[in-house]
């Protein structure tokens, strides 16, 4: 199980975030925090993630917790945390409004490791659920769509292109949900039909 903590400023949102967390049998909540006290009880605790419906930036080990960031605005926070350029910060960041589906998924997601974020953050629907116009890709998104079309795996590809393992899960990511693939086979698929990339 997943050994989850959970803060938020109100008393109320860490009450429903709990309810969250227990209602999910891949989740166990360990207790929670508010965010003056987040950083004794992530010591204490040793969470595996922190759930964290945050107002600002954290430092320290809040920093350094793999995180699910609920946000109100989740296009600023991605935006922010892609173009960071190192290692820290939340590894999925949603909405505030969230379904405790989405909530659960992605605390799984970043437990094994993985970026998580909603569609619509990167540009599959509107914050209000109306479809977004396709986004193009950016030229660095099309090198690392190269990279993929070889075959090469994330750390390979960091190294080429001279960023982080981490931004490149980023542009992988973004990749994905502009083309609206779920796998790289079927992002190099796609970018070899709109003439993005040539095998």
């Amino acid at each position: 199980m997943i050994r989850t903590l959970v803060t938020a400023s109100s008393a109320l949102a860490r009450a429903g975030l709990a309810a969250v967390v227990r209602a999910d049998a891949r989740l166990e909540y360990v207790g929670d925090a508010t965010p003056d006290d987040v950083e004794a009880r992530i010591a204490a605790l040793d969470p595996d993630v922190l759930l964290d419906q945050r107002e600002g930036a954290r430092d320290g080990a809040a920093a350094r917790t793999p995180s699910v960031a609920l946000v109100d605005d989740p296009r600023e926070a991605w935006a922010q945390l892609a173009f960071a350029g190192d290692e820290r910060g939340p590894l999925a960041i949603l909405a505030r409004d969230a379904s405790p589906e989405e909530i659960a998924a992605a605390v799984v997601a970043v437990a094994a490791g993985l970026v998580a974020v909603q569609p619509r953050t990167l540009g599959g629907t509107r914050h209000d659920g109306a479809p977004r116009e396709r986004e193009r890709l950016t030229a660095r998104e099309i090198d690392v769509l190269g990279e993929l079309a070889r075959g090469v795996p994330n750390k390979t590809i960091a190294a080429r292109l001279a960023i982080s393992e981490h931004t490149v899960k980023f542009h992988v990511a973004s990749i994905f949900a502009k083309l609206g693939v779920a796998s790289r086979t079927e992002a190099v698929t796609q970018g070899v039909r709109l003439g993005l990339i040539m095998l």
